[in-house]
């Protein structure tokens, strides 16, 4: 794929890109064609998430330039057993060529197997960078499970990301805030998944309080220089989306594994583990922010609600909840990826 076919992909869905937009789009665009020319010609390699859906976010600079803010997912597949060239070179010229990359490795059996919201990503929507195309491979159907999955993960990354402790303690920079607004817009499109609204700018399928919130949110972060909205909205998307999960399940679910074919799994196993702290978590701390509005409320529940999660009944309380899920980060992360591979 050339570099203005390419452009073309990655800004699809965003509603008319100004030139400022196409020409930062261009640049992107060019270091991924770069880059897939660097894999051989025995293997894949394959953009996903929001610039195969076609609305990469960027964001004009204190110097009036505009920057990516959006992460570059890629996944490489390989066709033996093994990748026909060296990921950790690979991985390197990513770093030096986007300012947020993951790639991603699997050989071509996995790819096929693979399904739920990363199967959609990298087979659905994917976007092939190599003259070879996409891998053989049958397409993925969401539903309201993977949607959750979603849900819970970003509830996670709530608190490996510091977030809590930032908001707490009032720390308040331009990162936190960027942060807070990616992980809004990430509950607010796990909850408008259930009405089949895929990407952030799928507004006419979203209900009509979701949208409005999708708005704002892109509204600030094409302008993150002006002020903020509060930290907490999180919490209160967060309830909102618990609400509409409930409704959808027919109960409220502690999570997204069980009664599905990944309960049937070791790893999936062990990711229910993980999902169902961050569940209880999360629903207790949107409930009383949602509830009282005041973040101190918030800390204040936080100790009593992580002693019920991880069973402590002793003297020295455990490790909170940032250190644990960022110390079980990477756990989380190859675990979910392999459940899916697992029900071959």
């Amino acid at each position: 794929m050339d570099t203005y076919a390419l452009t073309r992909r990655i800004t699809a869905s965003l509603p008319g890109p100004d030139n400022a937009v196409t020409a930062a789009a261009g640049r992107v665009a060019d270091s991924l064609c770069v880059f897939g020319r660097l894999v051989p010609f025995d293997d894949w390699l394959i953009v996903g998430g929001s610039l195969a859906r076609g609305e990469p976010s960027f964001a004009r600079t204190a110097d009036g330039q505009l920057e990516l803010l959006s992460d570059i997912d890629l996944l490489y597949v390989h066709s033996g057993d093994h990748p026909s060239t060296s990921i950790p070179e690979l991985q390197a010229m990513a770093e030096k060529l986007f300012p947020a990359v993951e790639l991603m490795t699997m050989p071509i059996r996995d790819y096929r197997a693979l399904a739920t919201s990363l199967g959609h990503d990298f087979k659905n929507i994917g976007v092939a960078l190599t003259d070879r195309g996409l891998p053989p491979h049958e397409p993925v159907h969401l539903d309201a499970r993977d949607a959750y999955e979603i849900l819970l993960y970003y509830v996670m990354a709530w608190f490996w990301s510091g977030l809590c402790e930032d908001w707490f303690d009032s720390r308040s920079t331009r990162e936190f805030h960027l942060i807070v607004n990616r992980l809004c817009m990430k509950v607010l499109r796990a909850t408008a998944m259930v009405d089949g609204a895929y990407r952030h700018h799928d507004m006419a399928l979203m209900p009509e309080q979701v949208a409005e919130r999708m708005r704002a949110e892109l509204a600030w972060r094409a302008n993150p220089l002006g002020p903020p909205a509060d930290p907490g909205r999180f919490f209160t998307y967060l309830h909102a989306a618990f609400d509409r999960f409930d409704t959808a399940f027919g109960r409220p679910r502690p999570d997204a594994v069980a009664f599905s074919a990944y309960s049937q799994t070791p790893s999936g196993h062990i990711v229910a583990d993980y999902q169902q702290a961050a569940q209880q978590l999360g629903r207790a701390l949107a409930h009383t922010w949602v509830t009282t509005g005041d973040r101190t409320d918030v800390a204040s529940v936080v100790p009593s609600i992580w002693a019920r999660v991880t069973g402590w009944t002793g003297t020295n309380p455990p490790p909170g909840p940032q250190h644990w899920f960022s110390e079980h980060k990477k756990a989380i992360h190859d675990h979910l990826l392999a459940m899916k591979v697992q029900v071959a």
